[in-house]
């Protein structure tokens, strides 16, 4: 959830869609191949942010000259029909960013329709660096009404010119400053056990997550540590025992208030949707944490 702007890839899922397909191509997976795992770890996406979906990994298929007819046809209908200025809509954009959105799906859809000249070189894959956030971290923000908010950190990644945290968030809200052991007996909305049908996983949970790129950096690092307070530490969870679903939002990265009310945006919405885990985070790290 950092910067959202007009741009293909100004979102949170054209970003992680479109990342991800370069992360493979980058590997030396066949091309053929990439577009299927995309699209199948991409599921929860599909049906709630399907078109960023699609645009990310349109573009991302044309710089690597996997683009095939059907991907074009996908994104033509979803740009002619306006499916995704609607979506815009109801994300609260206002007509400045609704017209610049349209712009600049008018001038991808002319661009990936006439194909690429060369494929995009592959290259080895970003070494991250090293950041104060961490997985497992125990971090609380204060919203509007002056509560204290929880949140744990399940995934950290950081490289040189693109990063990104991800967290759930912890039920309670308190008048005062939340300690470790807050965070151990609290309770996470709508965690619940997994099917069979993922796989090694044994919990699903739900986050959301501020990212940025190489324009967004010194922002990130200077905002978000006026956002969070770092509270201390608990085990990271295991990424494949411990599953999420994403939701990301509108926000601008360089306020501080724009940030917390995207987030709590989110967090009111989970809260309506979800009922309350049966287990707290810290009997859900005896399960599945690292360490």
């Amino acid at each position: 959830m950092g910067a959202w702007s007009a741009a293909i890839l100004g979102n949170d899922t054209s970003c992680e869609v479109y990342e991800r397909f370069i992360e493979l191509y980058n590997s030396s997976e066949n091309t053929t191949d990439i577009a299927p795992i995309v699209l199948e770890e991409q599921e929860e996406n599909l049906q709630y942010d399907r078109t960023n979906v699609w645009f990310g990994l349109a573009l991302a298929c044309w710089e690597c000259k996997a683009l095939t007819q059907q991907i074009i046809l996908k994104v033509k209908a979803i740009i002619e029909s306006n499916e995704d200025i609607e979506f815009c809509k109801e994300l609260d954009a206002d007509e400045r960013f609704l017209k610049e959105r349209k712009n600049n799906l008018d001038v991808f859809l002319k661009k990936i329709s006439t194909e690429k000249e060369k494929p995009r070189i592959r290259k080895k894959p970003a070494k991250p660096v090293e950041s104060n956030y961490k997985a497992g971290m125990c971090m609380s923000y204060k919203n509007d009404d002056e509560n204290y908010i929880g949140v744990y950190i399940t995934e950290s990644g950081h490289f040189k010119n693109k990063g990104m945290i991800e967290f759930c968030f912890l039920a309670f809200e308190s008048k005062k400053i939340p300690d470790i052991k807050m965070f151990k007996e609290g309770r996470l909305l709508g965690l619940k056990k997994s099917g069979k049908d993922w796989k090694q996983a044994e919990y699903c949970g739900n986050v959301t997550n501020v990212h940025y790129d190489k324009t967004e950096k010194e922002d990130f690092f200077h905002v978000i540590p006026t956002v969070f307070t770092i509270l201390g530490n608990l085990p990271p969870a295991d990424p494949d025992k411990l599953i999420n679903n994403f939701r990301g939002g509108f926000m601008d990265l360089n306020k501080s208030e724009s940030v917390i009310r995207a987030i709590e945006k989110i967090r009111l919405e989970w809260k309506s949707e979800h009922s309350l885990s049966d287990i707290s985070l810290g009997e859900l790290l005896d399960k599945v944490g690292l360490g």
